[in-house]
């Protein structure tokens, strides 16, 4: 399995970020969700995705055989992120569960996050209602939208 993500494979393709999310969102691409905003596909799916989007041979043998993070960096500079992180071992079950405490703008935003990773994802809040601080604003700056 193949750790990738979608604004590194945009990038190659030349497409946008959103392009690829949505891909995989609706199965064109057969990627799994991982950690973090990273997705996990097998090496074959990805060769059979790249070849059905018309990317050169050579562009696909590059990508597909890369064997761990630091081959994958081979003749980048530091500074420079390689086309795939790692390859890593997964299997099929969810990630896991984790617990986000605190309600607020903050915490919703990262249950939210956590959530689109795979994750199970408890809310606690001290407080019957969500949203913190921003649930007692009226309007915010500087569009004077509401608060809520």
């Amino acid at each position: 399995m193949i750790e990738i993500r979608p604004s590194r494979l945009a990038s190659l393709l030349g497409v946008h970020r959103n392009t690829v999310r949505n891909w995989i969102r609706s199965g064109k691409l057969s990627a799994k969700p991982g950690v973090g905003k990273r997705y996990v596909i097998s090496r074959s799916e990805l060769a059979e995705f790249l070849r059905a989007r018309q990317v050169s041979a050579g562009v696909i043998q590059e990508l597909t055989d890369r064997q761990s993070g630091a081959s994958a960096g081979a003749g980048k500079t530091r500074y420079q992120k390689p086309d795939i992180d790692k390859e890593v071992p997964m299997s099929d079950k969810p990630v896991g569960s984790v617990m986000v405490v605190g309600g607020g703008i903050a915490g919703i935003q990262s249950a939210l996050d956590l959530a689109e990773s795979g994750y199970f994802v408890y809310l606690l809040e001290k407080s019957p209602g969500i949203g913190g601080n921003m649930a007692r604003l009226d309007k915010t700056f500087p569009t004077n939208d509401c608060a809520m």
